[in-house]
Parts: C-alpha cells; sequence; structure tokens
C-alpha cells in the first residue's frame, strides 16, 4: 500500500518514461471504482522466499501487467473466445441505451444481448483449468462446490489467481494478504486499504479444491 501511495501506477517494474497510461491509478480508478489486490508469500524448492502479486480483473482489457500472476484463462481463450463476446455485447448494449425504454427494438436487442452472454458463460467456465497442490487439475465447474451455478468472473480474483500460480510453478504458499485499493465500493462493503478475506461467492467454493495437497508442501 506504501508502495501503492508513492508509485501510482500497476507497472512498477519499468521506469516513468515508459510506464503505459492505462495503467496509472488516475485512469484505473475514476470516480468510485476499486479493485482488490493480493499478495501471496511462498518458499521455493530451495526454501527461499518469493513473493507474488495479484490484481482483481480490471476494466479497459487489461489482464496482464509484469510483476503480476498472470489470469488462469490464456490469452489466447481469451482473445478467441471472450473478446468477440464482450465486443457485441458492448455494441448492444450501446445500441440498447440509445433507444426509447419503451421501444419494442430496446426489448428485442436487450433479449439478444442477454442470450448472447447466457450462452458465453458456459463456454468460458469449460475452459478454466484449476491446479492444486497434488498435482490434480479439475474443470472449474467440477471444482465449485455449490450447487447453483458458477456465477460471472469465478477465478478472476486474486486469491485463485496467485495459488493456481504458485501450484503450476511448484511454489508452498505461507500467507495470503488481500486488500482493496481505489475508490471505496458504492454498496459500502469495501473500503480502501482494508484487508478482507477471499469473497464467498466466488472464491470459497474452489479454494477446497485448491488448497489440496498444501498440508504436503
Amino acid at each position: 500500500m506504501e508502495e501503492f501511495q508513492r508509485i501510482r501506477r500497476l507497472d512498477y517494474t519499468v521506469p516513468d518514461k515508459d510506464a503505459d497510461p492505462r495503467l496509472s491509478f488516475d485512469h484505473l480508478f475514476p470516480g468510485e471504482r476499486g479493485h482488490m489486490f493480493g499478495v501471496l508469500e511462498c518458499r521455493d524448492e530451495a526454501g527461499e522466499t518469493v513473493v507474488l502479486r495479484a490484481f482483481s480483473s480490471l476494466h479497459d482489457g487489461v489482464r496482464t501487467v509484469d510483476g503480476w500472476v498472470p489470469p488462469i484463462l490464456s490469452d489466447e481463450v481469451f482473445n478467441e473466445l471472450v473478446l468477440p463476446g464482450q465486443i457485441e455485447i458492448k455494441r448492444l448494449t450501446r445500441a440498447i441505451n440509445a433507444l426509447d425504454h419503451s421501444s419494442q427494438q430496446r426489448a428485442k436487442l436487450s433479449e439478444e444481448r442477454k442470450k448472447i452472454s447466457q450462452g458465453l458463460m458456459p463456454e468460458i467456465h469449460s475452459r478454466y483449468h484449476l491446479r492444486n497442490f497434488r498435482g490434480e487439475t479439475r474443470l472449474l465447474e467440477d471444482a465449485f462446490i455449490r450447487p447453483h451455478g458458477l456465477p460471472g468472473g469465478v477465478g478472476d480474483c486474486c486469491g485463485p489467481k496467485l495459488l493456481q500460480h504458485a501450484a503450476v510453478n511448484g511454489l508452498g504458499p505461507v500467507g495470503l494478504a488481500e486488500f482493496y485499493w481505489g475508490g471505496p465500493h458504492k454498496s459500502g462493503t469495501r473500503q480502501p486499504g482494508r484487508f478482507y478475506p477471499c469473497c464467498e461467492e466466488k472464491c470459497q467454493p474452489i479454494l477446497g479444491f485448491m488448497l489440496c495437497g498444501l498440508e504436503n508442501v
């Protein structure tokens, strides 16, 4: 957090002259926007300390930044599957917002957007493969323990991204901390600079599988 206050951008590994404007905090946190960030302390095979960083999903298409663990879903799958769907949904949203609320065309476009979104989510979920510390791999839907279906954004939060990176790279987790940074959350449930546990809706239902084998690390 002290580093955030001092540097005020995510691409902290590059000189100021090479900084990406999209990654400045002024751009990432307009208005009331904010995000969760996480730090995972690990030990490598030699017993040396390794510190990993992660951020939750960011707006404006930012997925990978040097110095931060990558998302679980590969860039290839994202570009081929997710991005085209997002572009179409945004196009429909703009068209819907330009129409009168009582317009039949608005209702038609809203239904079309809903169908695209509902059809896209199972496709996206089927491309997530979670890894645990036993070396086991499981599809997202098989690792998710709650019976009421997968909400959007599962696997994109800090905790799962950090644990996945550690498991894939043979690192043993020691301690995890997640905190909120940016503007106060509109719902009032997140305050800047405060630590929070992994969320109940998206993260906790998959952490049981992801943490398996950790007792042997």
